[in-house]
């Protein structure tokens, strides 16, 4: 990790830590998927966490499977976990994930995934609302305010994706010439969002924009303009950072902006939570951490806060 990055973050939390883990704990992390970016950095943040606070750190992923979800955290307390990091397929998942969590002696902090009713003694995520806002203010921007655009969201109702989508309905409004031809979930699948980009801009051969909830997929969209000859002249915005998508930005002629969730952050976080609770200390119910708009001007500076790719 940069070691700008380090020295930042460890300011920011050092309030939050304790000295020393309790030697029979255990954290385990239980995340919906580890095939993207913003998940694997979340991961890389609670390993490395866990280690510096001492604890025995154990992950594993349930490929979108909310009944695996419940496998996975059986599992995780007959390998003697009792502190858990929880990032869910769904909201129902989560809350039952919780629920399973509790009755087996567990602590559980969850991640990416804020909600009021919550059973989960905290909570971390970001601003989802905002993070979608100011993307789709930088598309909307880019396209001189006015024409089609079209939006890229997860084929499930995650809360973080649907939260962003009303970033970027919220956005848009403020634009009376920008209207939305198409909102779909290709999800965080590259290929599917290219192929689905194509597919819009020969339905829609004006359209001028872009949008998506996540970078995977961001990087589709730029492949289905670039596919379709129209670099310069339909542009494309995303959440979520990674090296790749930061590459795209740096050329300047689709992607315009991409506003970066830091979700490194968020497992760093988690584990610190967890950590207070295994001494018996409070914690919030709600952790959000910052985020930023990155664009080509500040793009090279912001490759430096990657943790992961």
């Amino acid at each position: 990790m940069n070691k700008i990055i380090k020295t930042m973050f460890t300011v920011t939390v050092a309030g939050l830590l304790s000295s020393t883990a309790m030697a029979e704990s255990k954290i385990g992390m239980m995340q919906h998927n580890q095939s993207d970016s913003f998940q694997q950095a979340m991961l890389k943040g609670a390993e490395e966490m866990s280690d510096r606070l001492g604890y025995k750190f154990i992950d594993a992923s349930s490929n979108d499977d909310p009944v695996k979800e419940l496998e996975i955290i059986r599992n995780f307390a007959k390998r003697g976990v009792d502190l858990l990091v929880l990032g869910s397929t769904t909201q129902a998942a989560g809350s039952a994930g919780v629920e399973l969590a509790h009755s087996l002696g567990m602590k559980v902090i969850t991640i990416d995934s804020i909600q009021a009713d919550s059973k989960a003694e905290g909570q971390v995520g970001g601003d989802d609302v905002a993070a979608g806002y100011y993307a789709a203010k930088n598309l909307a921007e880019s396209i001189g305010g006015k024409g089609k655009v079209a939006i890229n969201k997860f084929p499930d109702p995650i809360p973080p994706s649907e939260d962003r989508v009303k970033g970027f309905y919220k956005a848009f409004s403020e634009y009376p010439g920008i209207k939305v031809i198409a909102e779909a979930g290709p999800g965080y699948d590259t290929i599917k969002a290219m192929n689905w980009t194509s597919a819009i801009i020969q339905a829609n051969p004006d359209v001028k924009g872009f949008i998506s909830i996540e970078d995977t997929s961001g990087l589709g969209i730029v492949r289905g303009i670039e596919n379709a000859k129209m670099e310069g002249k339909i542009h494309s915005a995303t959440v979520v950072e990674s090296a790749s998508i930061y590459k795209e930005l740096q050329k300047g002629d689709v992607l315009t902006g991409v506003f970066a969730m830091h979700s490194y952050n968020y497992g760093a976080l988690a584990v610190t939570l967890l950590d207070r609770l295994n001494h018996n200390r409070p914690v919030p119910f709600i952790v959000k951490t910052t985020g930023v708009l990155v664009t080509k001007s500040n793009v090279s500076k912001n490759l430096e806060y990657l943790n992961f790719d």
